[in-house]
């Protein structure tokens, strides 16, 4: 039996609270005659006080039906069919009660992988939809017409004492889909909530089944452990349970070899949490801040530093193409497959940000070839994320007299909307080589089909077809990095 509540004292909303479409869509489905209910995160966080991003609802109508009920809606999905309700650029969800599938009964239980779930297209109750949910906490509804929360699995007792538990046996619902775990992880450090005893084990005990999610879905997550300013205590928790050295291998190797919960890797992670928001959205600004490289290039620094030094230990040394492959081995191999690749151009970013670690105290660097790069106001930022992890051994006068000169030559070159790359996105990914400007295959490097000569008979036909079997080659991108110069700064 579910646990209704009605305006308890501390845990109170308002829908003055919820969005005003959200509402419009709740009552146009209860008009109709279908249950719907304000559901999942956004009733969470509203009896804690916060402010939800999104609302998101759950319902009895089918899909169809809820399409038939708004010209501005659209079905999508391929496993599990929801609609998305369009008001301008805002998207509502909305999803029809499901269930969860029984699990196989020939399964062998204590084989790695036996209960991954790979399809849950079973429309249920209310009751069913939320027993089907991650976390007590998300699995509340809210109720509009009677103004009540409706508690199927004690959510509202968990939220109260700040708890985030699992919903039925943690170890069965960890191995239906693997990614749970990243989820308790992430929304624990953002909530500021304990992960529950019982889950927390589950999570230690099967974290070598993580990689068994898909590798884009993974990457996602390893992205929002960044959010909300909390990224610090995010991967101190994703390092605890053990999670971290399935993911991020190198990184957890790393942290093991410099003081664990001591190590200074942490403080990059605090003095990103610490920068302060950047208001500009325009991606063609030159104040626009790339956030996807930016939090790539923090995850890696320490790791990026300390292998620059001891290659510079054994001599002369390429920080560019050092980046390039610290960003391969540890990201790009690992979550990519043959359908997806992790995105290139951010890739592409997040090593020039690293390499500019070191061409920034080059006194006779020529500055303003750096100027148009989309990168460079971001790879500002990254200077200064590093001289606070540090403890300010960067020349923060040398970070001013870059921003001075930069400001300068936006304001007489480059304009409002001619810096950053126009119509792409450091979030989309192509099938191309990580670095193509970089190799040395003869590849075209253009994108576009190559063109063939149609063949002329006679003298210079043997010069024409020698011509014409050579590849083009990349324009684009940096062709040699800076060497490291006497004065880097040392960690």
């Amino acid at each position: 039996m579910p646990l209704f509540q009605k305006n308890p004292s501390k845990q109170t909303i308002s829908n003055n609270d919820i969005d005003p479409d959200a509402v419009s869509i709740l009552r146009r489905l209860n008009k109709a005659g279908h249950t719907a209910y304000l559901v999942g995160g956004s009733v969470r966080d509203l009896i804690l006080g916060r402010t939800p991003k999104d609302f998101d609802i759950a319902t009895s109508a089918s899909p169809r039906q809820v399409r038939n009920l708004f010209r501005n809606a659209f079905v999508i999905g391929r496993r599990f069919k929801l609609v998305l309700v369009r008001f301008g650029e805002k998207q509502i969800e909305v999803a029809t009660f499901r269930r969860s599938p029984e699990p196989d009964d020939d399964a062998d239980n204590d084989e790695v992988g036996a209960l991954y779930v790979d399809s849950d297209n079973f429309f249920g109750t209310p009751e069913e939809d939320a027993m089907r949910r991650d976390f007590t906490v998300n699995a509340l509804f809210y109720d509009i017409t009677s103004s009540k929360i409706i508690d199927y699995t004690g959510g509202l007792r968990d939220a109260s004492k700040r708890i985030l538990r699992s919903i039925g046996d943690p170890a069965i619902r960890f191995r239906e889909d693997p990614v749970r775990m990243l989820r308790a992880v992430r929304l624990s450090a953002r909530l500021d909530f304990d992960i529950h005893p019982e889950s927390a084990r589950a999570i230690t005990r099967h974290c070598g089944e993580i990689m068994l999610a898909a590798k884009p879905r993974l990457f996602e997550e390893i992205g929002r452990l960044f959010t909300y300013n909390k990224s610090e205590e995010a991967f101190r928790r994703l390092w605890a349970t053990k999670l971290m050295s399935e993911m991020l291998p190198e990184v957890d190797e790393y942290i093991n070899l410099t003081g664990k919960k001591k190590s200074h890797f942490w403080d990059y992670l605090a003095a990103l949490d610490a920068m302060p928001a950047s208001e500009e959205t325009d991606k063609r600004s030159p104040y626009f801040i790339q956030e996807a490289p930016l939090r790539m290039a923090v995850l890696l620094a320490p790791l990026y530093i300390h292998k620059c030094k001891r290659e510079r230990e054994r001599g002369s040394v390429d920080t560019l193409l050092i980046a390039e492959t610290l960003i391969d081995v540890v990201l790009v191999h690992p979550y990519s497959t043959n359908s997806w690749r992790v995105p290139r151009l951010m890739c592409e970013d997040a090593a020039h940000i690293l390499d500019s670690l070191f061409f920034q105290t080059d006194e006779n660097i020529r500055r303003t070839k750096y100027f148009r790069r989309p990168w460079l106001y971001t790879a500002m930022q990254f200077w200064k994320i590093f001289a606070t992890a540090t403890s300010g051994k960067s020349d923060d006068v040398l970070i001013q007299s870059w921003e001075s000169a930069y400001n300068d030559f936006a304001a007489k070159h480059i304009g409002k909307s001619g810096a950053g790359r126009q119509g792409e996105s450091d979030s989309e990914w192509e099938h191309t080589e990580l670095f193509p400007g970089r190799t040395a295959d003869g590849q075209n490097k253009s994108g576009g089909k190559k063109r063939r000569r149609r063949r002329r008979r006679g003298k210079g036909h043997d010069e024409g077809n020698k011509a014409g079997g050579q590849s083009g080659e990349a324009k684009g991108g940096e062709s040699a990095t800076e060497q490291i110069e006497a004065n880097t700064e040392q960690q």
